[in-house]
């Protein structure tokens, strides 16, 4: 059986977490990642090779996140392409993209040696993403 790119993507990130010793359980439970069964956490991917990459939430995902946010603590990680991860709690994510019955358009933009700048529909996210975010979101 072929590895799917969504696959590859978040076996990638997946495998960063992975290796700083933190996670002790991951479960998969569509379309979220339970990490060791207290943060549960979506991602996203682009297959972009440079900034600024670019990700769409519809509107049953936005749905699903606010739901699943009322009863896990939730983030979500930006795969920007080979680049890395930007780690961003939902509250976060509400700051520069409100619901919406429509499809959302959230960006992830980075200079060399830089954080990620990440912004919404509503706006531009008060602090930048450190890259090493994505290996501490289960210490933080």
């Amino acid at each position: 059986m072929a590895i799917q790119k969504q696959e590859f993507y978040e076996g990638a990130a997946l495998h960063l977490v992975a290796r700083t010793g933190q996670m002790d359980r991951i479960r998969y439970q569509a379309p979220f990642f339970l990490f060791n069964d207290r943060l549960l956490v979506l991602l996203k991917y682009s297959t972009k090779v440079r900034s600024p990459w670019g990700f769409t939430f519809t509107a049953d995902e936005q749905k699903l996140l606010h739901t699943k946010a009322a009863k896990f603590n939730t983030a979500i990680g930006l795969i920007c392409g080979a680049d890395g991860v930007a780690a961003i709690s939902y509250q976060s994510y509400l700051t520069v993209a409100a619901p919406s019955t429509s499809a959302i358009h959230v960006s992830c933009y980075r200079q060399h040696r830089a954080h990620y700048e990440v912004s919404g529909p509503d706006g531009i996210l008060e602090r930048k993403v450190s890259p090493s975010s994505w290996q501490k979101i289960l210490t933080d």
